[in-house]
């Protein structure tokens, strides 16, 4: 074999040279012969075209000189100054023509000395030809000096000098034209046969030779054949992957994942019976989905120790576990015809990160391949990694299922201390009834001090009962107080645990989205712009939270601006008519007259709200226009109104979606995402500003949501509360008496 292989390589050797080297050796050869023939024949040509020109240059300085005899004639005869015009025109283009031959017939010493008689019976005839036209103008007789013929013979041995130098030039080009056709001829014509000759005999030891390398051919044909048969192989494990990532994608829960996954295997590699656990905190597996098998063995116990099976084996050994000869009654199947025993089995661990998660155990009817094998080995870290993501967006919405019980609980308190405000406004309202009747009581003073008396005694009872209700109502308020501090300082925690690795992930994300190494192929680039968008979305929801968290603690600061109503509204417009471009939607923008030139607000807040207004819109949308209005709404105030033709909202749901966390669908199933906080900031939002929002819908017809705001927003008076004041602060209608020594009366009705 290495004897024949050598033998190829030589007879393969050969054919180049003799196929290539030797055609490429003709080539160069051939296309020297035609470079030397072009420059010959370029060469020729200028040489051709320069006795063109120069037999053209010739012919014009006779037509010339002609012009000038033919104008002097017709002087001396007419006596007329127009008749001179050809000859004054043509004299200075007969020297410069003169001239330019010269330079043209420089390398000719025989055609320079006959232009050079040329030019010297030129000027010879032409003072002859001064001579007369100054005779003529004189009015002397040029009859006589015309019949003597003097400028007649001077004149026609110009023109013999100028046919002999032309007859000459012609004589040339026809050589030149002859000589070059004589030299193509005979060089095309030995080019031809020497390609044809050596051509054939190429052709005849080229084929002799390409049948002999046939075989070889053959058999490389043959191991191209298996190494197609490695490479389809690889793109079966390949589309596996690809297909079981894909099975992974969406927002699923943990057991309906696992089960996905399970079946998708199953059918993938033909599984009839199988089983995947997972990996608690303590170390023990927990089996969370199956497939085939029978009704007794699902309901056996489906928590294992950590040390116990061969399923705990296959986690702690971080390896693969075959069993290519199954026991009788090892793991029972069962199907609607029977049931049965699994030929062989294989028991893989699955990980994220290097970190055993999880151990999947497959049934087969048939004896274990290497593809499945090598399937397994593919496979298990991404189905870990789909497990992992799974249990984190489960302890996501833990972490956010508390949030919301912390907030509601907030809120109850919220609503307790309404309900102590209510009372204590009550109690105000008795007391005020109570200091009417004591005014009243007053005029009777001098009559009935005893009366009097008991009255200072209940009052000093009443006002020892308001001063012990007002501790109670500072007592609820510093614990609301608290209650807020905490809610904020958990938001604050929150924010910055999930922000942290969320940001990290964003990143991570980006960088494989982007591939800026190569080495992700289409697919993987797809999964990692998902994670990317995922996280964008978690982090918007984030920032939501917090935003209600300030509102409600009225913490948001507001930061007042002149603007201007219409640069608003066209901004939005060039921010989201590209968008409803994109979901082939009319985006119009319609501008009322008399709409105020300016306003004072928050542009920030006013934007925001604006937004999500136009945003929810587009996310509704499915099919004809969106319109954003803006008209003055009388009274000083403004309104910005967003139209679509949507899905619409149902009026009893026309409410709730001003509700933190409400959409008017809020099934699990829903169409549309989001997390149903935009509408309620915004309403918290347009509050702080001075407006609202209003609402008229109609389900199939889509959506009004009209801002309106004052012209000129000013900010509340802050709050005169202190500590210290706080202590001796009186409910409505109530004042501290100092002469009582502090003692809470009403105070007088005006």
């Amino acid at each position: 074999m290495p004897n024949q292989s050598s033998l190829d390589e030589r007879g393969f050797r050969r054919i180049l040279v003799r196929n290539v080297t030797l055609p490429l050796a003709a080539g160069v050869v051939s296309a020297g012969v035609f470079a030397v023939l072009l420059a010959y024949l370029i060469n020729t040509m200028n040489w051709v075209e320069h006795s063109e020109r120069v037999i053209g240059s010739a012919n014009e300085i006779t037509k010339q000189m002609v012009d000038m005899e033919t104008g002097m004639r017709g002087y001396l005869l007419a006596g007329e100054n127009a008749f001179l015009e050809p000859y004054v025109l043509s004299k200075p283009k007969v020297g410069a023509g003169i001239a330019s031959l010269m330079t043209l017939v420089a390398d000719n010493p025989l055609q320079v000395n006959r232009l050079r008689v040329i030019k010297a019976q030129q000027e010879q005839w032409d003072l002859y030809a001064q001579e007369m036209i100054r005779l003529r103008a004189s009015g002397g007789d040029v009859a006589e000096a015309i019949k003597a013929g003097r400028g007649k013979l001077q004149f026609d041995e110009i023109r013999s000098q100028v046919d002999a130098f032309v007859a000459y030039e012609v004589r040339m080009l026809q050589e030149r034209q002859g000589d070059a056709r004589t030299v193509t001829i005979w060089v095309a014509s030995l080019y031809l046969l020497l390609t044809l000759g050596v051509g054939g005999i190429l052709a005849w030891f080229g084929r002799r030779e390409l049948m002999g390398l046939s075989n070889v051919y053959n058999r490389a044909l043959q191991e191209h054949s298996e190494h197609a048969e490695l490479l389809a192989q690889q793109a079966w494990l390949r589309t596996g992957q690809s297909e079981l990532a894909q099975q992974g994608i969406g927002q699923m829960s943990l057991p309906q994942l696992s089960s996905t996954l399970l079946q998708f295997m199953a059918r993938y590699l033909d599984v009839a019976v199988g089983a995947l656990y997972l990996r608690a905190d303590d170390g023990s597996f927990r089996r969370v989905a199956s497939y085939g098998a029978s009704a007794a063995w699902e309901e056996r116990e489906q928590r294992l120790k950590p040390a116990e099976s061969l399923v705990a084996q296959a986690a702690l050994q971080r390896r693969l576990i075959r069993l290519d000869q199954v026991p009788s009654g090892y793991l029972e199947l069962a199907s609607g015809l029977g049931a049965g025993t699994p030929a062989s089995v294989l028991l893989a661990p699955l990980d994220n990160d290097g970190e055993i998660n999880g151990v999947v155990e497959l049934g087969l009817l048939r004896p274990i391949c290497a593809r499945d094998v090598e399937f397994l080995d593919l496979v298990k870290g991404n189905v870990g990694n789909a497990i992992d993501a799974s249990q984190s967006r489960q302890r996501l919405q833990e972490v956010l299922a508390e949030t919301q019980q912390l907030n509601e609980e907030l809120q109850v308190q919220q609503e307790e201390l309404r309900t102590a405000n209510e009372e204590l406004e009550e109690q105000s309202r008795v007391l005020e009834e109570s200091q009417a009747s004591l005014e009243n009581q007053k005029a009777e003073l001098e009559q009935t001090n005893e009366q009097l008396a008991e009255q200072g005694v209940a009052l000093d009872q009443k006002n020892a009962a308001l001063g012990k209700a007002q501790l109670d109502l500072e007592q609820r308020a510093a614990e609301l107080e608290r209650a807020s501090q905490y809610k904020s300082q958990f938001l604050a925690n929150m924010s910055h645990e999930l922000r942290t690795p969320l940001n990290s992930s964003l990143i991570l994300a980006k960088l494989l989205a982007e591939n800026a190494a190569g080495n992700l192929h289409e697919e993987q680039v797809r999964f990692a712009n998902t994670i990317y968008s995922a996280g964008n979305d978690l982090l918007n929801l984030i920032n939501d939270i917090l935003d209600i968290s300030k509102v409600e603690a009225g913490k948001l600061e507001l930061v007042p601006e002149q603007l201007s109503p219409r640069h608003v509204v066209e901004g939005m417009a060039m921010l989201f008519e590209p968008l409803a471009q994109q979901k082939k939607l009319a985006f119009q923008v319609q501008i009322a007259d008399g709409l105020a030139a300016h306003m004072t607000s928050d542009r920030q807040r006013l934007e925001q709200i604006l937004k999500n207004l136009l945003s929810n819109a587009l996310k509704f949308t499915s099919g004809g226009q969106i319109t954003l209005a803006a008209r003055a709404d009388g009274d000083g105030r403004i309104a910005f109104a967003v139209q679509d033709t949507g899905i619409g909202i149902r009026a009893e749901d026309q409410q709730a979606i001003f509700n933190a966390f409400q959409q008017a669908d809020g099934t699990t199933s829903r169409k549309y995402g989001g997390t149903g906080l935009g509408l309620s900031i915004s309403r918290d939002l347009a509050q702080l500003l001075g407006g609202g929002i209003g609402l008229v819908s109609e389900p199939g017809k889509g959506s009004c949501f009209t801002l309106t705001l004052p012209l000129a927003w000013t900010a509340p008076a802050p709050a005169a509360a202190g500590s210290a004041a706080s202590s001796m602060a009186a409910p409505s209608g109530w004042a501290v008496d100092p002469a009582a020594g502090g003692a809470v009366l009403p105070s007088p009705v005006p």
